[in-house]
């Protein structure tokens, strides 16, 4: 019976023990690609949604030039119809005001006109060349402030919204962030777990600066 009993261990261990080996490195090999597989996929996702945000962003800044673009026309236009206007008086009042001269110099009355109406008419005409003069004057004025306010509107309050580096460098994710986040994150598996939350300022600046510390780690160990 021993002797029975030993073949039998031996035959099961030459025969059955190699095939269950076999088949477990064949099952960790298989548990093993597909962990690699889970990790490539969800990588690529992170980098993906990376790149869209990104891309999403940059839109949104293209939006907002040309928006402020918008605005500055708007005060070029409004500024403008000021411009035109007083041009289109300046002419009137100096045409007026030539004809003003010219009847002080031309437009004399007649001898023996009563003293009552010469002077009526010169206070007229005074009084008309006056108005006209200040009116040039006042129009040459108002042109020069409208010029000057849409030059202090589009260099001080309308300005382009051109993004600092700051905002540059949160607009960028580094690669290791994908790193900072939980294994349950890395290794989901499709169609299952929960779905992607939605990235806030803070969080996203959270992954920003755990990402720019991992790198700034690694380049100081190399160095």
């Amino acid at each position: 019976r021993r002797k029975l009993i030993r073949i039998s261990i031996c035959c099961w261990c030459g025969h059955v023990l190699p095939n269950m080996v076999a088949a477990s490195v064949e099952a960790a090999a298989a548990v093993g690609a597909g962990l690699n597989e889970v990790f490539k996929y969800n990588r690529e996702n992170f980098k993906y949604d990376r790149e869209m945000r990104q891309k999403s962003e940059l839109q949104i800044l293209n939006f907002r030039l040309k928006q402020a673009g918008l605005w500055r026309n708007d005060v070029r236009d409004i500024i403008g119809m000021t411009e035109k206007k007083m041009d289109s008086y300046l002419l009137i009042s100096t045409l007026q005001l030539g004809m003003c001269a010219g009847l002080f110099c031309e437009g004399r009355l007649e001898p023996g006109i009563p003293p009552w109406l010469l002077t009526l008419y010169v206070l007229s005409v005074g009084g008309a060349f006056i108005y006209l003069l200040m009116a040039v004057w006042f129009a040459m004025h108002a042109s020069i402030v409208a010029n000057c306010s849409s030059v202090r509107l589009l260099t001080q309050f309308v300005r382009l919204p051109i993004p600092t580096w700051e905002h540059i460098e949160d607009l960028r994710t580094y690669a290791s962030s994908f790193e900072s986040l939980p294994f349950s994150k890395m290794f989901r598996l499709p169609f299952f777990g929960s779905r992607a939350e939605v990235q806030t300022p803070e969080k996203r600046q959270q992954a920003n600066d755990a990402g720019a510390g991992a790198a700034a780690a690694a380049v100081a160990a190399a160095a």
